[in-house]
């Protein structure tokens, strides 16, 4: 059998590199077309109902493409030439393009159409009378905030601190109030609510006669000084009492119509044999989402003298524990643990 001589076929340098300059040249002309269509659409954009602007601005650019050929024909692009692939190929190119830049003149610092959004906190959620009440607003915005205003009584600025705006008032009664930001190209945003002052919003009752160590003092506290309690069976609220200036923690007891019952009794540090000054107090805590800074403000009533007589167990026990609320993230158990499997294959 004869071997038989294979021919390869000859090599057209000269085709080749004007089909590999006709698509640089497509590629580029595709690009640059993509840019400019999207410098077109955000204008566009801007101008129009927010109800129609996204089937428009998409219309407009997919009525675009037939643009694409006049131009790659005025650039003296042989398109007879195109084949199937390489049509899809411009079109595909030009689209991406055209989509990622909109994309980008879409947002700061291009464009911003978006108001600052604002988050607040209120605390406590009810006071007591002439005391503090504290504002706190997280107000945040893509492009920056200019000036953050709180009308209560008179338009007044919000302090910064620590990443929040806030505001202290002191008051009696109910009272509105209106938060109003602005970002720096303009936009405004703003969030109502009410701010609220009572009497006995928390209170202690005992036995009139001399205590001892097994008596019981109760704390009332009204039930809405705080939207929440408890949070992940962790306490939003912490009731405790100063004591001839120490803290001891009160513990539940129970409840009656709108207070929450705690107790204490003289057994724990800081009480005496004689008389004793105590104040009944609450901490409301609070926690935005993402955020690791602990909100809060104290609810305090008014002070008591109190007379303990010695039966040997007066201010021995330390105070009760309390477990609090603190920073948790937003992330879940499943995305943790999916890190924490990568971490160990890797």
């Amino acid at each position: 059998m004869n071997d038989e001589e294979i021919k390869l076929p000859e090599f057209d340098e000269k085709k080749f590199k004007e089909t590999e300059k006709r698509k640089a040249k497509t590629a580029m002309a595709s690009f640059l077309f993509g840019v400019v269509i999207a410098v077109i659409s955000r204008f566009l954009w801007a101008n129009m109902s927010t109800s129609i602007r996204w089937p428009l601005v998409f219309l407009f650019a997919m009525a675009s493409i037939g643009f694409l050929a006049k131009i790659l024909q005025y650039l003296k692009i042989d398109t007879a030439a195109f084949s199937k692939k390489e049509w899809l190929s411009s079109i595909s190119f030009y689209f991406f393009t055209w989509l990622a830049f909109f994309i980008l003149f879409m947002n700061p610092p291009f464009y911003d159409a978006s108001p600052p959004k604002i988050e607040v906190a209120v605390l406590p959620a009810i006071q007591q009378i002439n005391e503090n009440v504290s504002v706190y607003a997280r107000i945040t915005d893509n492009a920056g905030i200019e000036k953050a205003e709180i009308n209560l009584s008179g338009l007044h600025s919000m302090e910064k601190y620590n990443g929040f705006y806030v505001f202290n008032y002191s008051g009696n009664g109910d009272i509105s109030f209106k938060i109003i930001a602005k970002d720096v190209n303009g936009h405004e945003a703003s969030y109502e609510s009410m701010l609220h002052f009572r009497k006995n919003v928390i209170y202690a009752t005992y036995q009139n006669n001399s205590l001892n160590s097994s008596s019981v003092i109760k704390i009332w506290v009204l039930k809405n000084v705080s939207e929440k309690w408890e949070e992940k069976g962790k306490k939003k609220v912490r009731v405790f009492c100063i004591v001839n200036g120490k803290e001891i923690n009160a513990t539940y007891f129970g409840e009656e119509g709108d207070y929450y019952i705690y107790k204490i009794t003289p057994s724990y540090e800081g009480w005496k044999t004689g008389t004793n000054t105590m104040q009944p107090c609450a901490e409301v805590i609070h926690y935005m989402k993402g955020s690791k800074t602990k909100l809060s403000a104290i609810v305090k009533g008014n002070e008591y003298e109190i007379d303990v007589k010695n039966d040997g167990n007066i201010g021995v026990q330390p105070s009760p524990a309390v477990q609090m609320i603190g920073y948790s993230s937003l992330r879940t158990p499943a995305f943790q643990l999916a890190g924490l499997a990568i971490a160990i294959v890797m």
